[in-house]
């Protein structure tokens, strides 16, 4: 048993001595009712004085147990710091009832008869048997207590003479040693049973932690498949969708528009003169250029299914789901003004002293007779008929 340390409420000793005290909460009523019986039946028996001041001392011990078994009950930092004390005070008090029992042998035999002691002993026989049974958590306490009921009237019999009273003190000495061993080994079931209660507690409550833990290395998992797929999935410069996950798109929202029957439209865009941008103010300014281009263009594609990706280079590419091609040459229009409005100098542009793009619009109603790549195959076509007729336009 824990000592010097506080019990936790799982353990197998804080729940035996609870249940000590909650068997107590029926127990002792059952004592002071089955007293009272036996005050009942010896009254005209027995002097009154004798049977009033053994019953006053059973009520008296009953009612002080009760008290006790309540307080404690009520403070479980009590029970778990000073657990010891608690047992012990149960014990005491347990061991007081079963001696005022054992004295009553002492106290009425003389007075009664054969069939009175009879009936003596079958109402301590009665609060033994329902006794064990309530101190079964503790071994001690059951033994003590119904060795102190029973060791008096086997004593008193046995040294009587009376062959009929030896023969009571042998039938109680036996009735004492089942009791005894039958207590004892229910006694011990009751502990396995704390025990392995215990036992599985603890499992579930590790269980459960690991559980918990597993949780939350899934969830952390999870998150880092996330991070790792968009790191996978976006361009590492500007921020946007990288060609990787146009490619996936492209084929998502082409299956899609296919099974739907609607329209798909592409937007391949081209900075004018990039490369001359690039030689004139550095590869560092270029790269601020394309983040600030990406920010413009995925501005204008403002629809939840609408995609903007960096296709490779200077070119970005537009997927358009459900978009006719004058949705799309409208969107790819507004871009291109957007850009040219910004005025971001551009000193080795043969179009303008400021960035423009050129873009090329494609819009396919998918088939089974297509490939999804034939569409980015047209929006090609287009910039490049765009470059061919001066830049800065949209064909």
């Amino acid at each position: 048993m824990e000592t010097n340390e506080s019990l936790k409420e799982s353990s197998p000793e804080y729940k035996r001595i609870t249940l000590l005290y909650t068997n107590s909460q029926k127990a002792v009523p059952a004592t002071i009712l089955n007293s009272s019986l036996l005050l009942v039946m010896l009254w005209t028996k027995v002097p009154w004085l004798t049977i009033v001041l053994w019953f006053s001392m059973m009520l008296t011990v009953s009612l002080y147990r009760l008290r006790q078994v309540k307080r404690t009950l009520n403070n479980k930092t009590y029970l778990k710091k000073d657990a010891n004390k608690a047992l012990s005070e149960f014990i005491i008090g347990s061991s007081i009832t079963g001696g005022i029992w054992g004295a009553s042998f002492l106290l009425f035999t003389y007075y009664t008869d054969e069939a009175y002691s009879l009936l003596m002993i079958w109402i301590a026989s009665a609060t033994a048997m329902g006794g064990s049974m309530s101190l079964s958590p503790s071994r001690k306490a059951q033994n003590i207590f119904v060795c102190l009921i029973f060791t008096p009237a086997i004593i008193m019999n046995v040294l009587s003479g009376n062959e009929f009273n030896i023969t009571m003190g042998v039938l109680c000495i036996l009735f004492l040693l089942v009791l005894i061993l039958l207590g004892n080994t229910f006694s011990s079931w009751v502990n396995e049973s704390l025990k392995l209660q215990y036992q599985n507690q603890e499992l579930l409550t590790s269980l459960q932690q690991k559980n918990d833990r597993l949780e939350t290395t899934n969830t952390e998992l999870i998150k880092t498949k996330e991070f790792l797929t968009e790191q996978t999935m976006s361009d590492p410069l500007t921020g946007i969708a990288n060609r990787r996950s146009f490619d996936h798109t492209l084929i998502k929202e082409w299956n899609r528009c296919l099974r739907r029957h609607y329209p798909l439209s592409c937007i391949l865009i081209d900075v004018d003169y990039f490369k001359r941008y690039n030689d004139h103010y550095g590869h560092q300014k270029g790269d601020v250029l394309l983040r600030e281009l990406s920010n413009i263009i995925s501005s204008q594609a403002t629809r939840a299914d609408d995609l903007v990706a960096r296709y490779g280079g200077e070119e970005f590419v537009v997927i358009l789901s459900n978009a006719s091609h004058d949705d799309a040459v409208m969107l790819a229009e507004r871009t291109r003004k957007a850009i040219e409005d910004a005025k971001m100098e551009h000193a080795d542009s043969e179009v303008a002293d400021y960035i423009t793009i050129s873009a090329g619009v494609a819009t396919i109603t998918p088939s089974n007779l297509q490939d999804c790549y034939e569409i980015v195959h047209k929006a090609d076509e287009k910039l490049y008929e765009a470059k061919n007729g001066g830049r800065n336009q949209v064909c």
